[in-house]
């Protein structure tokens, strides 16, 4: 049985680093649009911070709207709900916590509130429902013993819809096993595997650099796989970026012949496809010289640092 404890909201937001909750674990298991495993465990270590959701106002009105999808839930399927101020705890795991929305008064129910964007109406067509929420509703069946959740969501202000998950026992035993991989990590400082789209992660956490360059050169058989690892690595990048230069070369060759016919019609059209050619508003551009011959570029003007990364071929090498 899970241990309950009561705390406040404040009390959850700030403490969010020293537990892993609904919101972490799809993150965790590398199935989340917005957070990757390294991010998550970069504010968990708190070498970066959490991002601060205070100002933003879509997460305000989920808040606000939040009683209002709870009552709509009771309304259209008769079940009295009711909050559930206690963090809920696991029973061998106290670092694994959840936050629950609502309870479904007299059963082993609970629900989750939500509010989307009319944009994102179709992630929730026919029985779909976003992965992430999935599995949050399952890490809260799971914490909580319970063993039907309800999912409810309101879309773009106009449309109301629930849903049901049932707890998976299997599923939610392999979220365990990953909360419990990644909170070692956690513990020993040791990060988890990066995947595509860290790059911005990486430069947050090492946004500035020393003097030093590492030297890879084999001294023994480890060291030289390791080596040759790394060269090959860097190799097929080299690769890589010579085949989006050929591919991009031969997209704007396209994209021409297609102009040309267009001419200055806006556009042409096939059985298949619709292509248009018009005009659109293009970023705001500034009067550099004439800003300093106002004497007001330097007052305004300002240039951050960003770490690049380059390739070259190591002299030593063209020598040997």
């Amino acid at each position: 049985m899970a241990e309950a404890l009561t705390i406040s909201k404040d009390d959850v937001k700030t403490n969010r680093h020293q537990y892993i909750g609904g919101s972490d674990i799809a993150a965790i298991m590398g199935l989340s649009r917005w957070k990757t495993p390294l991010k998550l465990w970069c504010e968990k270590t708190l070498k970066i911070p959490a991002p601060d959701l205070s100002n933003n106002e879509a997460v305000e009105m989920g808040t606000e709207l939040e009683q209002f999808v709870a009552d709509m839930f009771t309304k259209r399927t008769g079940k009295a709900v009711r909050r559930a101020p206690k963090m809920y705890f696991h029973p061998d795991y106290p670092f694994m916590a959840a936050h629950v929305d609502r309870l479904v008064t007299g059963t082993d129910e609970l629900l989750e509130c939500k509010t989307a964007s009319i944009f994102k109406k179709e992630e929730w067509e026919n029985e779909d429902i976003p992965q992430e929420y999935i599995l949050q509703v399952m890490w809260y069946l799971g914490i909580t013993g319970r063993k039907i959740g309800h999912i409810a969501v309101l879309i773009g202000g106009q449309q109301f819809k629930y849903k049901q998950i049932e707890f998976d026992q299997e599923l939610f035993d392999q979220m365990v096993e990953a909360a419990r991989d990644f909170w070692e990590k956690v513990q020993n400082d040791v990060p988890p595997a990066i995947m595509a789209n860290d790059d911005e992660t990486l430069k947050d956490l090492y946004g500035d650099h020393n003097d030093i360059i590492i030297e890879l050169y084999p001294t023994d058989e480890e060291s030289k796989a390791a080596a040759e690892t790394l060269e090959e690595k860097i190799a097929y990048l080299q690769e890589v970026k010579g085949q989006i230069k050929d591919l991009q070369s031969t997209q704007k060759e396209i994209e021409a012949g297609i102009k040309e016919i267009i001419k200055d019609n806006l556009g042409i059209k096939t059985p298949k496809y619709v292509v248009t050619w018009k005009n659109q508003k293009g970023q705001v551009s500034y009067d550099k010289e004439q800003m300093i011959a106002d004497g007001v570029y330097e007052k305004y003007a300002s240039q951050g640092l960003n770490r690049v990364m380059r390739i070259a071929v190591n002299k030593e090498y063209e020598v040997a």
